[in-house]
């Protein structure tokens, strides 16, 4: 009887780790992101189908806090998370056509100089990126923000040349490649289209 009495205790307590684990599960699996019917109701249009501008790149992002300044500052910060991520995968591309175009002669050593420089430009221009679009909702009780972050390309391939520039080994090696030429012409037509947008 003891035996007995020992198995069904042993089993309820069993079948309660076990709902309450996948209670656990089930909140894990909603964070910030996590997305109720209310929450697709309200999401902007421009957050679902971003925009596409080959002078600028877009991330959207959403983020919940009971502060209404800390869900902004986390949506905010997720943004530049994902433009930082959309940059490297960018200059990473460059690093191994550079290094595909300059063969054999190309040392490691100079080519981890360069992912260097465009990790540190990277840092650097996400500090200064701001929301294009921002909305604010309520739920529950708890500020939801939605923000459209941008970053203009050509600003950022611009302070990579200058970076390149100053480094006159890795400037006289990358010069000459294909990969360079493409960021210089980016650059060059960055600057036209700012000119152009002067009154």
């Amino acid at each position: 009887m003891h035996t007995t009495f020992r198995h069904t205790t042993f089993r309820r307590a069993a079948l309660m780790f076990a709902a309450i684990l996948a209670t656990a599960c089930h909140h894990a699996a909603s964070p910030d992101g996590g997305a109720s019917k209310a929450t697709l109701r309200a999401m902007p249009k421009w957050f679902k189908s971003p925009p596409k501008d080959d002078k600028f790149l877009f991330a959207p992002a959403t983020a919940t806090s009971q502060d209404l300044q800390i869900a902004l500052n986390k949506a905010e910060a997720e943004g530049r998370m994902q433009l930082g991520q959309q940059l490297e995968v960018k200059y990473s591309a460059l690093t191994r056509r550079f290094a595909e175009e300059t063969g054999a002669g190309t040392g490691a050593q100079l080519l981890q100089e360069y992912e260097q420089t465009y990790k540190a430009v990277v840092s650097q221009v996400l500090v200064g990126t701001a929301p294009k679009e921002k909305k604010i909702d309520v739920e529950d009780g708890v500020y939801r923000a939605w923000v459209l972050m941008q970053l203009p390309v050509g600003a950022a391939s611009e302070r990579l040349l200058k970076q390149i520039q100053q480094q006159e080994q890795m400037y006289t090696r990358f010069r000459a490649s294909q990969a360079f030429k493409e960021l210089a012409a980016e650059v060059e037509k960055y600057e036209q289209w700012k000119s152009g947008k002067k009154p």
